[in-house]
C-alpha cells in the first residue's frame, strides 16, 4: 500500500499508523486563531518535574511510546497552548456562549470519555449540542472526538458532528493509542462522491 503523510513532515513528533481504506482530503489550508484546553488537573510541559512525571505512565518496555511523548512534549513547548483548570462542561459552556463569526469552532476530545461522570458526559453533550443549535454557515461548529464505546471490541469510533446541519459522521474506527485507521467516511474519490 502507498504511505500516506499529513502534516509538517520536519515535526518532531510522528503518528504512524496502520491504514486501511481511502485516503481523506485533506490539503484546504486552515488557519488556527486560538486553541485552549482543559483539564481538572492540567500538566504543565514547561516543568521537566510535571514531564518527568509524566513520562513515569509509559511502560518501561515501550520505548517507541517514550520516544513519541518525549517527541510531542518538545513540539509543545515550542507554542505552548492554553490549558486551564476546569471541568471539561463548565469550560465549554463559557469557550462555547457566543458563535464566532467568520471562524470554525472546533470541539475536540480523544479518549476521555470513560473518565468522566455519567452526569458529566450529558452535561458535555448538552453545552455542545446547545451551541451547535446556535451555529450558522458563517459561524459552524464541529465536534470531532474520537472515543471507545462503538461496536468493535478494541477501537475507538472517530465522529464528526457538523452545525448547523447536526449532521453526525462516523469518520473511522482506530486502535485507541492510533497504531491502526479504518478509514470509513466517504471521501471525493468514493462512490458516494461526497466530500467532508
Amino acid at each position: 500500500a502507498a504511505e500516506r503523510r499529513w502534516g509538517d513532515p520536519h515535526s518532531p513528533a510522528v503518528i504512524r499508523a496502520d491504514w486501511e481504506g481511502p485516503a481523506p482530503e485533506l490539503q484546504a489550508p486552515v488557519s488556527v486563531l486560538s486553541r485552549a484546553g482543559c483539564d481538572i488537573a492540567p500538566i504543565d510541559i514547561t516543568d521537566d518535574a510535571q514531564v518527568r512525571m509524566l513520562e513515569s505512565f509509559v511502560w518501561a518496555d515501550q520505548c517507541d511510546r517514550l520516544a513519541q511523548l518525549r517527541a510531542a512534549v518538545a513540539l509543545a513547548r515550542r507554542d505552548p497552548p492554553r490549558l486551564d483548570r476546569a471541568a471539561a462542561s463548565a469550560w465549554l459552556k463559557t469557550q462555547l456562549a457566543r458563535p464566532v463569526w467568520g471562524t470554525a469552532t472546533i470541539v475536540f476530545h480523544s479518549i476521555i470519555w470513560w473518565y468522566l461522570s455519567e452526569a458529566e458526559r450529558e452535561a458535555v453533550a448538552e453545552v455542545i449540542e446547545d451551541a451547535g443549535r446556535r451555529a450558522t454557515d458563517t459561524a459552524p461548529l464541529a465536534w470531532l472526538r474520537m472515543e471507545i464505546g462503538g461496536t468493535e471490541v478494541g477501537a475507538a469510533d472517530v465522529r464528526l458532528r457538523l452545525w448547523p446541519a447536526g449532521e453526525d459522521v462516523l469518520l473511522a474506527r482506530a486502535h485507541p493509542h492510533g497504531r491502526h485507521v479504518a478509514w470509513c467516511a466517504p471521501t471525493a474519490a468514493s462512490p458516494e462522491g461526497r466530500s467532508l
